[in-house]
């Protein structure tokens, strides 16, 4: 850290040494210290300082700045060079022959079910109609990851390994099979293959689900969202066009997805009585903002604890120092590890309340949390990442989760730790509503983003360029979807 912070603040401007304290701060929980430099780092693009905008990734800026039109405005691509408008016109300019089922081709690296963004999607992958849609997975999935799989991978359907391809003749392969639609699992996330989709094997190129933002300098045509991730104002801030789905954009596997019995307080190593107070996110969400508000919440429940997943012991260490600089005392504060999948559902139900992060939501930490039927509180955001729990409450008929602002958010989550009963009420209604609501309901799901993508080809058989489109909803149930 120190080393990170000396070479990024002595000598002349190094983006690297930069992004590699910034980065250093956020992953340890140096709070108070991550508060000047964000603050200083913001100010440098708000006055449009060109060299600060080549410093961070995306998918590191939106986790700390919820401001749309300077994610927008990011120049560094890992893993890649930026499409072109040129680039852009000769991929849509290519003949292309459209068959009777619509041709979907999925691109990843996360092709294993103990993979988060597998287990919301797989289901999906499974209930796609084989009568309308014809679906391949191009899979650059790691071996180790593969490893992983506990045997659902071999229910995906078609895998076409491109692995071991160069982006040529990855590209080459999937414009071969006659791809109608290319998915980009990834945006900007780990080990993405920017320079491939940038080659243009489809037609139609669409982003989905893995980065919840706009995809700075892929060539996406569109962004698969919902009217709350993304609303009209977010419009001029994505160079794709927006494919909002009429609930929540957030894909749910509601057959595979384990759902055991709860585990105990102790058990889990919580103390018997009192409230609970849960966070299993990302550390690196866990921003000054974040923390600010929680420990305002513990201060005001004072027969209260946090329970935070954090692993490294110099990030557990910043976060005591920063909780008793504020006059807590340390036993305010459990850490957990990571558990099995099976153990961390079990476990998430003994806890009282889940704690939203901010202004990066969780996203697969949130929808586990209501689906082991533990409410979340979130607040409203400001861009893809921060709506997203608001996006998943809603879906689940739950928006009195969902608080205006900050002091909103450290209200609500009070005032049901303060009264049994509405606590209570709530809990029992999530429960009520796990298995009639959209959120988990992943045929609904799939049958809307089918018709997301029937929608795509229409515009492009009939020779008009993407444009926003908004897929309505299919008749509510009236039935559960699981008993």
């Amino acid at each position: 850290m120190t080393a990170a912070r000396h070479a990024a603040r002595s000598g002349d401007f190094n983006i690297d040494s930069e992004e590699t304290y910034r980065r250093c701060l956020h992953n340890y929980l140096c709070l108070e210290e991550a508060a000047i430099e964000d603050q200083r780092f913001l100010q440098k693009l708000k006055s449009g300082e060109a060299a600060y905008f080549a410093v961070e990734n995306p998918f590191d800026n939106i986790s700390w700045c919820a401001d749309e039109a300077i994610n927008a405005k990011l120049t560094r691509i890992q893993n890649g060079k930026a499409f072109t408008a040129q680039s852009r016109a000769a991929r849509r300019a290519q003949p292309h022959v459209y068959a009777d089922r619509v041709r979907i081709g999925y691109l990843s690296n996360d092709f294993a079910d103990q993979h988060a963004t597998m287990r919301l999607f797989q289901g999906v992958i499974i209930r796609h109609d084989p009568e309308k849609f014809d679906v391949t997975l191009f899979c650059h999935t790691e071996d180790k990851v593969i490893g992983t799989d506990k045997g659902m991978r071999k229910r995906y359907g078609r895998i076409v390994q491109i692995g071991h391809l160069s982006d040529e003749k990855a590209a080459q392969l999937i414009r071969k099979q006659g791809i109608d639609i290319l998915v980009d699992l990834k945006g900007h996330t780990k080990r993405t293959r920017i320079d491939l989709i940038n080659l243009g094997p489809a037609p139609i190129q669409s982003a989905y689900l893995g980065f919840p933002g706009s995809g700075t300098g892929i060539d996406c045509d569109y962004v698969i969202s919902d009217p709350i991730v993304t609303p009209d104002s977010s419009k001029p801030h994505y160079h794709e066009k927006l494919c909002r789905l009429p609930e929540s954009y957030q894909a749910n596997d509601d057959t595979h997805r384990t759902l055991p019995h709860a585990a105990t307080r102790t058990e889990a190593g919580l103390p018997e009585t009192g409230i609970v107070f849960a966070s299993f996110n990302a550390i690196r969400k866990i921003t000054p903002a974040a923390a600010r508000l929680w420990v305002k919440i513990l201060d005001a429940v004072p027969d209260s604890v946090l329970w935070m997943m954090c692993e490294d012991e110099f990030a557990r260490s910043n976060f005591l120092q920063y909780v008793t600089d504020v006059g807590l005392e340390e036993d305010r504060v459990i850490f957990a590890k990571s558990a099995p999948y099976e153990q961390h559902i079990a476990r998430l139900q003994a806890a009282d309340i889940g704690l939203d992060t901010f202004p990066y939501n969780g996203h697969t930490t949130t929808s586990d949390k209501l689906w082991a039927g533990l409410p979340v509180v979130t607040m409203k955001g400001s861009h893809f990442a921060s709506r997203v729990s608001e996006s998943l409450l809603t879906a689940l008929e739950m928006p009195e989760l969902v608080a205006p602002d900050a002091a909103g958010y450290v209200k609500l989550c009070a005032d049901l730790a303060r009264d049994p009963h509405r606590l209570k009420a709530i809990r029992e209604k999530l429960l009520g509503k796990r298995f009639t609501a959209p959120l988990f309901d992943t045929e609904r799901f799939t049958r809307h983003l089918e018709d997301a993508y029937v929608r795509m080809v229409e515009r492009a058989k009939a020779g008009l360029e993407p444009d926003h489109i908004d897929i309505p909803a299919r008749p509510a149930r009236t039935e559960p979807f699981r008993a």
